[in-house]
């Protein structure tokens, strides 16, 4: 399907020019007037716009003249034309008349009292049928892949009050403009006009897709390997209570407990070391500190019979880079998985530029902090699908080891202010 605008100094040059170029297969969605020439606002000339398109759908004649009727209705009420009745004799008051080779002319329209009006204002797609009637199937069978053109004739959108409303909900939720753009995009794609009003479907539709866009990584819970667990991120996250809180829920609230052992190499920052062997010590956990590669070569060593190892590393800027190295070298050393720590507090542009830092760590999956302290998770959703990331867990409060869970879509959903929320959560639990 090809859009087309183009202009001529009147209806019927328009008419002559789109015939002669796109043939019977151009349809119109909208004309206007508007002037051209002209030298610093003067001497301007009256011309028409048309803006349409060819369609490549085969036509159908199977559709009937209300069904048609109907439909231009909608259209034009959505484009802002004329949604006079039809009126006996098989002429639609503001109607197009049809060509012989099946494009649509605007025509002089006449009143009850027998006076000829002005060329109507916008023309309908039509086709002819064998018993004269009017057929809009062919498109009927594009009409939802136009939704979004149809408008003020120059390409712009025109949107139902549900789909507005929508819109303004998903911005107040910090989704990106260009999330929501895609979303509404995919609405008209795949609603009907009729459907676009009706904002409970289209809302469950949204909430659907905002589902889907979030992806959870399929974290596996392994006995005897030991499953390196190391967490990345930038300073003030929440990195080490976050280990705190995996060590716990595998160490002290599992049932039975695995064999967990805490490593880390924040010995930099005051107090740091002394907050997680305080945790090692209330949950009766093994806590080492590692400085250099030789001591994680040789922690991983002495604790290879464990079922976890969690390694807290140091938080720096995502902009330190030496230091970023520094502690790359240590996670490499330790081998297993890395996890990205970020803030759901974080603005979402800052949020893609610490997933871009981090990138040399090959991270495999996000943890998302400080969820208990954002009242809109729109900006880390829209960022975890535009840079594909998954989440393997979230922590939404201080409490050890309570506040922390499995990362869930449902957790998500269930934030979303104004919107319905899904009441069963569909991932999978993966285990061995």
């Amino acid at each position: 399907m090809d859009y087309f605008v183009e202009q001529a100094p009147s209806d019927y040059e328009i008419q002559a020019l789109i015939r002669k170029k796109y043939g019977d297969r151009a349809r119109i969605l909208a004309r206007k007037e508007i002037q051209t020439g002209g030298i610093l606002g003067l001497f301007k000339r009256r011309a028409i716009e048309v803006t349409g398109y060819c369609t490549h759908a085969p036509q159908s004649r199977n559709a009937t003249r209300g069904d048609a009727a109907e439909e231009r209705r909608k259209i034009l009420a959505a484009a802002g034309g004329n949604t006079t009745a039809d009126r006996p004799g098989g002429s639609e008051a503001g109607g197009a008349a049809v060509g012989g080779n099946g494009v649509t002319h605007n025509g002089a329209e006449r009143s009850t009292r027998g006076n000829i009006s002005t060329a109507n204002a916008a023309s309908v797609p039509t086709a002819s049928a064998p018993d004269g009637g009017t057929n809009l199937d062919a498109v009927l069978a594009e009409i939802r892949s136009i939704k979004h053109h149809i408008g003020n004739g120059n390409g712009a959108a025109s949107e139902p009050e549900a789909v507005t409303r929508l819109r303004e909900i998903l911005e107040e939720n910090d989704f990106s403009r260009g999330f929501v753009d895609a979303t509404i995009d995919n609405l008209r794609s795949e609603c009907t006009y009729d459907e676009l009003s009706d904002y409970d479907l289209i809302a469950e539709r949204v909430v659907t897709r905002i589902s889907a866009a979030i992806e959870i990584y399929p974290w596996q819970e392994r006995r005897r390997s030991p499953h390196v667990f190391v967490l990345v991120g930038p300073t003030g996250v929440g990195k080490t209570t976050t280990i705190a809180k995996l060590a716990a829920m595998y160490g002290a609230v599992a049932d039975p407990s695995y064999d967990v052992r805490i490593l880390t190499i924040d010995s930099y920052r005051i107090g740091a070391l002394q907050q997680i062997e305080k945790y090692g010590e209330i949950m009766n956990i093994p806590v080492h500190a590692v400085e250099t590669v030789d001591d994680m070569e040789k922690q991983l060593a002495l604790n290879r019979e464990a079922d976890f190892i969690f390694v807290d590393t140091i938080g720096k800027s995502p902009n330190d880079f030496a230091k970023l190295a520094d502690v790359n070298r240590l996670v490499r050393s330790a081998g297993g998985e890395v996890h990205l720590a970020v803030s759901a507090t974080t603005k979402r542009s800052d949020m893609i530029d610490i997933f871009r830092h981090f990138e040399p760590f090959n991270y495999q999956a996000v943890v998302v902090t400080k969820f208990d302290e954002t009242s809109t998770v729109g900006g880390v959703i829209s960022a975890l699908e535009e840079k594909r990331k998954s989440v393997s867990f979230i922590t939404d409060g201080q409490s050890v080891p309570q506040d922390i869970e499995r990362a869930r879509r449902e957790s998500f959903i269930r934030r979303l202010r104004d919107l319905p929320v899904q009441r069963r959560d569909p991932e999978p639990v993966h285990k061995e």
